[in-house]
């Protein structure tokens, strides 16, 4: 409903465009190509957050799903794509007459429909690829050379993974060296869904059902801020280590999840021991943690 994964997923985006494309989404013209569909969880809020944030600066090219790929090299229609967004239906059911002159929707009842949606994602050109639903190892060490063109060049340089395990460790690491494109690993780029949980944790804890409901609207609101902020202040550590020391980008990705888990594991040993003194004088910082609502 929230879309939390997504707002995580866009955050990194919009990062890794400024930090890797030299793209200010904000105020630069850039193209985008997806898969998973606009009734997908991830896809479907992904591309009303796009649109939602950049307007007419995202030219969204491609978006294919299991029922087809529709393709226009000047943007698919955006006013089409948020309405098959709120009635959650496939990409199949995309209007043709919205289409640009250059557009195309390819649907998976006819050979050459599936032919060409099955390849949408190595073939359409586009600034950024965002994995948002498909299959675990879509893209593998055998078929990763599909992704580049016939002079080594990727179809995208950038790739930040709103879907779990479409990429393989291998190919990621493959399409780095032979053609460097930087990839947002999904263990960063879509743990949004993973902290919104922790924070329902700790409603459920600290609240009635019915505080809760009265409250939802602005727990929601702040949930999805700190959500936003979390993911900026990750994303950007991300790159700065990664401008600063190289290496692949989920390499990079790595260190920092295993510096996390490091960290919260001896937090978790160190809260177990702590004195009544010692807790007194941390509650402002549990406090500040919370969304303000549940704080006070």
């Amino acid at each position: 409903e929230f879309g939390v994964t997504s707002e995580g997923v866009n955050v990194y985006l919009d990062v890794a465009l400024r930090r890797t494309l030299g793209i200010d989404p904000t105020k630069n013209s850039f193209t985008i190509k997806m898969t998973g569909g606009p009734d997908g969880d991830v896809a479907g809020n992904e591309l009303k957050i796009l649109i939602r944030e950049y307007g007419k600066n995202v030219k969204i090219v491609g978006i294919a799903d299991h029922s087809g790929c529709a393709e226009d090299p000047n943007g698919l229609d955006h006013d089409e794509i948020i309405r098959l967004v709120n009635i959650s239906k496939s990409i199949s059911h995309f209007d043709d007459s919205k289409l640009g002159v250059n557009g195309v929707v390819h649907r998976v009842d006819t050979e050459e429909g599936v032919k060409a949606r099955n390849g949408m994602h190595n073939r359409l050109k586009a600034d950024a690829f965002v994995p948002a639903g498909g299959r675990p190892n879509t893209i593998n060490i055998h078929n990763y050379k599909q992704f580049l063109a016939e002079d080594g060049s990727p179809s995208s340089s950038l790739i930040v993974e709103g879907a779990n395990l479409f990429i393989t460790a291998e190919a990621r690491q493959a399409l780095f060296e032979d053609a460097g494109v930087v990839i947002v690993k999904d263990s960063s780029a879509n743990k949004g869904g993973v902290i919104t949980s922790s924070y329902e944790i700790c409603a459920a804890m600290m609240l009635t059902e019915e505080e809760f409901f009265r409250n939802k609207k602005a727990i929601v609101e702040e949930v999805l801020a700190k959500l936003r902020n979390l993911a900026r202040m990750e994303a950007t550590l991300l790159f700065r280590e990664f401008e600063n020391y190289g290496g692949s980008l989920p390499h990079v990705s790595q260190v920092i999840s295993n510096a996390i888990n490091t960290a919260t594991d001896a937090l978790s040993i160190a809260l177990e021991n702590l004195s009544k003194e010692d807790r007194e004088v941390l509650l402002p910082l549990f406090r500040s943690h919370l969304p303000p609502t549940l704080a006070d």
